[in-house]
């Protein structure tokens, strides 16, 4: 699936309000989700500091949870291809895990 830029309030609607990313990393520049909504992703950071981004996925009641961290890339666009690549492999454990739970009765672990 494809990943799209999203405004930061609805970012910043997925999550509970307890849940304060700035403590984690600088200032968020882009916010991304797939078409679902139940893969979420930031990049923060500053051109002289460098780049961190961090890959949140969602549960089947809408809690999000952090599933990846990145960081230390000294170039936004390496930043963003780097963000982009590690949603696509969340996204796609989340459809195995959905595929292995209904085929399991539904047992097992949840994302």
């Amino acid at each position: 699936m494809s990943f799209e830029n999203i405004r930061r309030e609805e970012f910043d609607g997925f999550l509970p309000p307890h849940l304060v990313l700035e403590t984690l990393m600088v200032e968020q520049v882009e916010w991304f989700a797939n078409a679902t909504k139940n893969i979420i992703g930031t990049i923060a950071g500053k051109a002289d500091k460098g780049w961190k981004y961090v890959v949140l996925a969602g549960d089947g009641r809408g809690n999000f949870r952090v599933c990846n961290l990145g960081g230390d890339s000294y170039n936004l666009v390496t930043a963003r291809a780097r963000i982009l690549t590690d949603m696509q492999v969340a996204e796609k454990t989340a459809e195995t895990l959905a595929r292995q739970q209904k085929m399991h009765g539904g047992a097992g672990r949840r994302l």
